[in-house]
């Protein structure tokens, strides 16, 4: 059955997921307004609002619409303004928030009625790793304040796919093409969505104006598998060194940025990859093949043409970390 155009604003558009958003939307037919500060070129035929979140909400005035997208809020006072202004102006609202929103991940399986994190001062606005997920839960609640049973939260796991800014899925692509001996974290599990997949399904939910709140991750993968479907992809098998953990912290290795996708036991982390996301898939979420993915982020990255990452090891301290493993390795023996 053919959907009937939508008019939809997102606040934002032009970053990442964004993009993708915006291509789906544009794609199935629909009528896309971007909200942002303009200092972005836009691929899309698309209409562009300019103005800036923290006070400058004026372009927005006089405008109705049949759903908008935040995905740029982080603060809850900018949050608030957005979601105030436009609670007269659509009756859905799409949320994008994190999985980081959650307490702890200490265990497995975590669902969206699990303990929120929480911020001692809440009205502070120095965003860190550490109060990141908790701003972003005093975001949904503003959200849902000014959208009573009109909301979509979108709890997103790690996202990954072209145009990545951060570069972590990226890294390990990047690498396995160059070649060589690959330093590795043994024993490590990782979870994350296609930022198109992701697109794909928040698109479906507005077109059946779905509300509530979803945590959309994909299944969780061993690393060893992800570098071999690498490998598999670009048709290189470079010897993969796995090194043990205690090494890694021993050599002051930062996790999630030196080394993506390995968090240590030092967060105390363990379900942080072992999200549940089976609301989202009885709901319509489609996973594409790994495979997939990292051919789109090959490609995007070939295109890129070596621009430096900003995520991963450079080589010189990687042979350094390769040199002194397999010495003791050796001594080991």
């Amino acid at each position: 059955m053919k959907i009937a155009a939508l008019k939809i604003l997102i606040l934002g558009g032009t970053h990442f997921l964004g993009i993708h958003l915006t291509e789906e939307l544009v794609n199935r037919g629909h009528e896309v307004t971007l909200f942002n500060r303009g200092t972005r070129s836009i691929d899309f035929p698309v209409q562009q609002l300019q103005g800036d979140r923290d006070g400058n909400l004026t372009a927005l005035q006089g405008h109705t619409w049949d759903a908008v997208i935040d995905t740029s809020g982080h603060l809850p006072r900018i949050v608030e303004q957005s979601a105030k202004m436009l609670s007269k102006a659509t009756n859905h609202y799409t949320f994008l928030s994190t999985i980081g929103v959650y307490d702890n991940f200490k265990i497995s399986d975590i669902d969206e009625h699990y303990f929120l994190a929480r911020i001692a001062d809440p009205t502070t606005e120095k965003i860190t790793e550490k109060n990141y997920g908790a701003l972003k839960a005093l975001c949904e609640a503003k959200v849902q304040q000014y959208f009573p049973n009109r909301s979509l939260i979108v709890r997103s796991g790690l996202l990954v796919g072209p145009y990545d800014p951060t570069d972590r899925f990226t890294y390990w692509v990047r690498r396995i093409a160059r070649g060589g001996a690959i330093l590795a974290p043994a024993h490590q599990q990782a979870q994350f969505i296609d930022a198109r997949d992701l697109a794909k399904w928040i698109a479906t939910m507005i077109e059946g104006q779905v509300t509530g709140i979803y945590n959309a991750t994909a299944p969780s993968y061993d690393l060893g598998h992800i570098l071999q479907e690498c490998q598999n992809v670009i048709d290189r098998h470079d010897l993969i060194v796995w090194v043990d953990e205690e090494f890694l912290i021993e050599q002051g290795i930062q996790d999630w940025v030196e080394l993506p996708l390995w968090l240590s036991k030092r967060r105390c982390m363990p379900g942080f990859s072992k999200i549940s996301f089976q609301k989202a898939l009885r709901s319509g979420l489609h996973i594409r093949p790994l495979r997939e993915t990292i051919a789109s982020i090959l490609e995007w990255d070939t295109l890129r043409g070596g621009l430096q990452l900003q995520a991963g090891l450079d080589e010189q301290k990687e042979a350094k970390l390769l040199a002194q493993w397999q010495d003791r390795q050796e001594k080991s023996l």
